[in-house]
């Protein structure tokens, strides 16, 4: 029994390229070091004397400069190269970090936060363009669940070094992510070099793999895709909702299920640990369903274990929901960037990859805003319209798979394994 768990682990994890590795090390380096923004908020509030109302503004100018960042990196990647991409903007961000210590003023801070937004969010488009660079259509998708446990893992570690450090001196936060993401910039220069992305698959690294890849207009572009464009649309509707993670979502638990902070802490934790335990393992053993259905039920439960939260009030029941919300997650993020990667094969990964992400972005924006006004008339309904959220985006992917099928012709379903275009 040991022994097979074992080898389930092994082959989840093995044949990934050392590039893809390298690539979520530099991400995981990367997110270690974010631990200003969730300290953001009470920095502004209690060092700088911001009203809430103030504070809020800053974290809204902080979504926009993702959302700008996301779109930006997305149309230099293919210009500048991913790898060299990365490094200048990581380096830009970790210069900005150590600018907004300096940032006394609303206006300043809101200038300085940004472009440091816009420079690391920046970063997200070409390391995904990378992570597909070096991996085969088999690989693909372990290959973004691996980036996605490592960022997981970074976000877990980081916010706990990041409330060490606020007891010393809120300044350190800046200096200390200035510091990780600058040696993230390091990491990727030291083991790809600066070279444009042709050279750096030269210096005997693989060659990105061109069997995805078909023929296509290269002029074409994600905003003349249609289908990938309503993909989008049902990834959007579903990251609005799952963007109440941070904003309704601890409120109602604080509320309706009577926890402490520190048991609203233990709850998220089942997040991560689930996640880390056994997403690699689940993505390879359901590489063979269809993808865009799996990105279906994934999406249902992630909506659905929000809705499920009126249901009761019991501390166990809130961490079933999570784990049902984790569960949507893992079998829909990693799934979604690689059937990105697959449908922007032969084009310009890097604007598909940008436009994915501001996708996200947008939402991260628009979610909280749209839940805690819902929130603030009836607590219910947020979730009530998540469980319904949940059905409709179910729906969408089966009627969008279904459609692309019939495109592409009597070829059946696309798989996991595959993760080529539906043309």
């Amino acid at each position: 029994m040991a022994r097979s768990i074992f080898d389930a682990y092994l082959k989840a994890y093995g044949g990934l390229s050392r590039e893809v590795w390298m690539l979520s090390f530099a991400v995981f380096v990367n997110r270690f070091g974010t631990m200003v923004l969730p300290f953001l908020t009470l920095y502004l509030t209690k060092q700088l004397g911001f009203t809430e109302f103030s504070a809020g503004q800053i974290l809204s100018v902080y979504g926009l400069g993702s959302i700008a960042g996301s779109y930006l990196g997305g149309k230099l990647t293919r210009i500048v190269g991913a790898i060299r991409l990365q490094v200048i903007l990581l380096i830009l961000a970790s210069i900005m970090f150590c600018y907004l210590p300096h940032c006394k003023t609303w206006t300043s801070l809101a200038i300085g936060i940004f472009f440091q937004s816009l420079f690391a969010e920046g970063v997200r488009p070409p390391n995904a363009t990378a992570i597909s660079m070096f991996s085969t259509p088999e690989t693909l998708t372990r290959s973004y669940a691996l980036q996605r446990m490592a960022i997981n893992l970074g976000f877990s570690f980081g916010p706990v070094i990041g409330g060490f450090l606020t007891t010393i001196n809120f300044d350190l936060l800046f200096y200390v992510d200035a510091l990780t993401t600058f040696g993230c910039a390091l990491c990727l220069l030291a083991f790809f070099g600066f070279g444009n992305d042709s050279q750096v698959t030269s210096k005997g690294l693989p060659t990105p793999d061109k069997s995805i890849e078909k023929e296509s207009d290269e002029s074409t572009g994600p905003l003349g895709d249609i289908p990938f464009l309503g993909f989008l649309g049902l990834i959007l509707a579903t990251a609005i909702v799952f963007f109440q993670f941070h904003a309704t979502y601890p409120l109602y638990l604080k509320e309706h299920y009577q926890l402490t902070e520190i048991m609203i802490g233990g709850i998220y934790a089942v997040n991560t640990t689930i996640i880390i335990a056994f997403e690699m393992v689940l993505v390879d053993r359901i590489k063979t369903w269809p993808a865009l259905l799996v990105i279906g039920w994934g999406a249902f439960f992630a909506c659905a274990g929000f809705g499920m939260l009126p249901w009761s009030s019991a501390i166990w029941f809130c961490a079933l929901s999570m784990a049902v919300i984790t569960l949507g997650e893992m079998l829909s993020s990693p799934l979604a960037s690689g059937w990105v990667a697959g449908r922007s094969a032969g084009k310009d990964v890097g604007a598909y990859m940008g436009l994915y992400t501001m996708t996200w972005s947008i939402a991260a924006v628009a979610g909280p805003a749209i839940g805690t006004w819902i929130y603030e008339r009836d607590k219910a309904t947020v979730w009530h319209l998540s469980l319904a959220m949940a059905v409709i985006v179910l729906i969408g992917f089966y009627v969008f798979e279904r459609c692309l099928r019939k495109s592409k012709g009597p070829n059946g379903h696309q798989h996991i394994k595959e993760q080529q275009d539906l043309s």
